[in-house]
């Protein structure tokens, strides 16, 4: 038999014995016909062939390792730019954000979507359930989800028409270097094709039913620039093997794209990424504290990315690293006299501190605690205080008493994008989580941390930041009780309502995101929410930034500048 692909001539029993077919009895069948039957299956998707049939053992195609390929294809029917049936595709209902599997065999193998009910199905070949579809509904245009080509089935040929573009692209979204970035400098509208006008880049995200704390970090993460570019250019990311990474940057894409059909995405696909690195510890039935979500999403993000201990091994230490000088010492411990309860007091001030150099990713800030008791007129008044008087912690004085332990910080590189997370919700005495409404007084711009950090003479350090993103936390806690604090913030959290509020830095407009609601807000609004994680941008990554929007042949230089 000649066997297309590999050298010479081989017989039939040469072949079955290439691989792995025994024949010797023929009242049994070995096993091994099995998982030839197998490997032949999953190749028939790339031939025009029948389901397996050993009568067509002839034509099984054998690799320089004598492994099952596939089976000799028939005679290939040839591309065709013209296909009766394209009429039939309904963009309407195409929707590309939900899990990749046929929804006959629960099989993520080769799977093709009908572009005429949108629903999934595997294979083409006959047999399948690609083909009975097509049979039974008489719908014949079908698109492989993984390599975006589209075949008429049942004749199975592959459909060349640049009608299909706009559906490719809303499968997988790409994008040039000069258009990400210009997403931050040039006012973009685009328009669903249900009519409905949208922003790229800031639309709805569907709420998967108790996901919200997915929802407001998404939207929050999508205005660091930085980390947006990186993701939207999947060269950067082509060779991540981490499901985690490649369902964050399709999102990335998919939030941002000009062309979608419609102003909102699902983050599906990504939450079941989520759920699976996390061992079901984030699950869409339970809620979760979007701080220390985000901490634990950040580091799995730089694991998948190949990052070390090393400085800037990979995009998210890149933008969110800063380092800080951590000085403790034990306190000293005696009895009152009075009342014979354990105090905590300050050691000699000979006493040594133990210094050391830690990174970090988010700085969490302590807000004081509320009043115990209030009078008739003060009741109602909910306690201020500005940033800058929580931000002290970090000024190298401050001595903050950790379960015995004295501490000083003290800040000693600033990170590009500043992560500070607003310490509201704790546990009481009564072991109850409590929510601090204590509201935060925050410039929206040029916050300054001048005097949190050592400036090395002679060094133009740039310390201010502006504000790009916030997530508030509204409304009342339930009053949750037990020993699992993780577990309590969640269920805490679930009577109140986490909202993003991001700013469009192409327009210079605030946005209030709400899962799917999309509303336009004044700064005022943003600087009296009850802040809990907020963004910030470094003053001049901002300057290059705007720097850009008008003519100005020098701008590209300095955003140059500012990156690097």
């Amino acid at each position: 038999v000649k066997m297309p692909g590999v050298e010479g001539d081989k017989s039939k029993e040469e072949v079955i014995a290439s691989v792995g077919i025994k024949r010797e009895e023929p009242d049994g069948r070995d096993d091994s016909e099995d998982k030839v039957k197998v490997k032949i299956e999953r190749a028939a998707d790339d031939y025009d062939v029948d389901d397996f049939d050993e009568n067509r053992l002839d034509e099984v195609l054998v690799d320089d390792n004598n492994e099952a390929v596939g089976i000799a294809p028939r005679r290939p029917q040839p591309p065709q730019r013209f296909c009766p049936y394209l009429d039939s595709i309904n963009r309407h209902i195409l929707d590309f954000d939900f899990e990749k599997v046929c929804s006959i065999s629960n099989s993520h193998l080769n799977v093709y979507v009908c572009l005429v009910c949108g629903k999934y199905f595997q294979g083409r070949a006959r047999g399948s359930p690609v083909y009975f579809h097509s049979l039974e509904h008489n719908h014949h245009v079908f698109m492989k989800l993984e390599s975006g080509r589209v075949y008429c089935i049942p004749d199975n040929y592959e459909v060349l028409d640049s009608s299909l573009a706009d559906i490719k692209h809303n499968l997988n979204p790409t994008y040039s270097l000069d258009q990400v970035r210009s997403l931050d400098i040039d006012v973009k509208y685009s328009r669903g094709i249900d009519g409905t006008e949208f922003i790229p880049g800031t639309v709805g995200l569907n709420n998967l039913k108790n996901t919200a704390y997915l929802n407001v970090l998404i939207q929050a993460l999508s205005c660091v620039t930085e980390l947006r570019n990186f993701f939207l250019l999947p060269q950067n990311t082509k060779n991540i093997r981490s499901p985690l990474v490649q369902r964050f940057g399709e999102l990335l894409r998919k939030m941002w794209n000009p062309s979608a059909f419609k102003g909102q995405v699902s983050p599906h696909e990504l939450f079941q990424a989520i759920s699976v690195e996390s061992n079901r510890k984030y699950r869409s039935d339970v809620h979760s504290d979007p701080a220390e979500f985000l901490n634990w999403f950040l580091n799995s993000l730089h694991r998948g990315l190949g990052g070390s201990n090393k400085r800037n091994s990979s995009i998210i230490h890149k933008v969110f690293q800063g380092l800080v000088r951590v000085e403790s010492k034990k306190a000293k411990i005696k009895k009152s006299d009075e009342n014979e309860r354990m105090i905590m007091d300050d050691m000699d001030d000979e006493d040594p501190w133990d210094v050391q150099t830690t990174p970090f990713l988010q700085l969490t800030l302590d807000l004081p605690a509320t009043p115990l008791y209030a009078d008739e007129r003060d009741k109602n008044i909910i306690p201020q205080v500005p940033l800058l008087t929580i931000l002290h912690k970090f000024d190298g004085v401050y001595e903050q008493n950790v379960r015995g332990v004295l501490k000083r910080f003290r800040l000693l590189e600033l990170p590009r994008y500043l992560i500070l997370n607003i310490k509201r919700f704790n546990m009481n005495t009564q072991f109850e989580m409590e929510k601090n409404p204590t509201i935060v007084s925050f410039p929206i711009k040029n916050l300054d941390l001048r005097e949190f950090i050592d400036i090395p003479e002679g060094q133009n350090l740039v310390t201010r930041y502006d504000l790009v993103a916030n997530i508030c936390h509204e409304g009342l806690v339930t009053k949750a009780t037990g020993t699992n604090e993780v577990h309590d913030k969640g269920i805490a959290m679930k009577e109140g309502v986490f909202r993003a509020q991001c700013l469009n830095k192409a327009q210079d407009q605030w946005f209030l995101m709400d899962d799917l609601h999309i509303q336009e807000i004044l700064p005022q609004v943003v600087s009296i929410s009850e802040a809990y994680i907020q963004i910030y941008e470094r003053s001049d990554l901002t300057a290059a930034r705007n720097a850009l929007k008008p003519t100005n042949v020098k701008a590209e230089v300095k955003m140059e500048q500012a990156s690097s």
